[in-house]
């Protein structure tokens, strides 16, 4: 593992890169985006294990969170994408990396944050863990004051029907023409079932999509059991596409 730093918004950002034993002239690439409130160590486990299968893992720490500078309380949802898109970059520069074979993996409200960089960045695959999903209209406002596990009414508007332009990540994920891993947790309350079903019904291509269920697990999870489900689902889905 090599630790490595990058500047977005005059905040020092802190990341990672796990790369394969032996590395080849290209690899194909990997960008994780953890989720709120937490740090890009809890999918160390993870990019541990598609190292090994060849892929170069590149983890980061959003501002105000794990590692990096900033106060967690003022920025809005934007200022973390751009995180997103300045990690891509980063990544996209490694000189070993193949920048036709970059996939993303997103958790919560990283699976929100990497399926809008799809819109924005080439991207062959991604895999969403949980994936949460916002109102348009919070997208410039503190994510602090709309954090989804403490809103009511933010859960509540998750457990609604919502068509592929209601918001910005449906709309994303429609335009997607990759392949698509969702990830759900059978015992969410944060990101309920019916979050989940708009972002499958919102992928076109059922063909390119495949969904798994957590049984009994909870949105959010600790090293054990459920993270070395996910570990394995990855490694399964990811050995596919090498």
């Amino acid at each position: 593992m090599q630790k490595v730093s990058f500047i977005v918004g005059g905040n020092k950002l802190a990341a990672c890169i796990f790369f394969p034993e032996n590395p080849k002239e290209k690899n194909p690439a990997i960008l994780f985006v953890h989720g709120w409130t937490s740090a890009m160590e809890r999918s160390f486990q993870y990019a541990e294990k598609l190292s090994k299968l060849g892929y170069i893992c590149f983890l980061f720490d959003m501002r105000g969170h794990g590692q990096s500078e900033g106060d967690i309380k003022i920025f809005t949802i934007k200022e973390f994408l751009d995180d997103v898109l300045t990690a891509y970059d980063f990544l996209l520069n490694i000189e070993v990396v193949d920048k036709e074979n970059i996939s993303a993996v997103g958790s919560s409200f990283g699976g929100y944050l990497v399926t809008l960089l799809s819109e924005k960045r080439k991207l062959k695959n991604l895999a969403l863990r949980v994936p949460a999903d916002y109102k348009n209209e919070d997208f410039d406002k503190s994510k602090y004051e709309y954090s989804g596990a403490e809103n009511l009414e933010i859960v509540a508007w998750r457990k609604k029907v919502k068509k592929p332009n209601d918001t910005f990540a449906l709309s994303a994920i429609s335009k997607f023409d990759g392949e698509v891993l969702i990830i759900e947790s059978e015992k969410d309350t944060i990101v309920p079932h019916e979050t989940i079903l708009n972002y499958i019904n919102a992928v076109k291509n059922k063909q390119k999509l495949t969904h798994r269920v957590m049984k009994d697990a909870p949105h959010s999870i600790k090293e054990g059991k459920f993270r070395d489900e996910v570990t394995k689902i990855l490694e399964e889905w990811f050995s596919k596409k090498l």
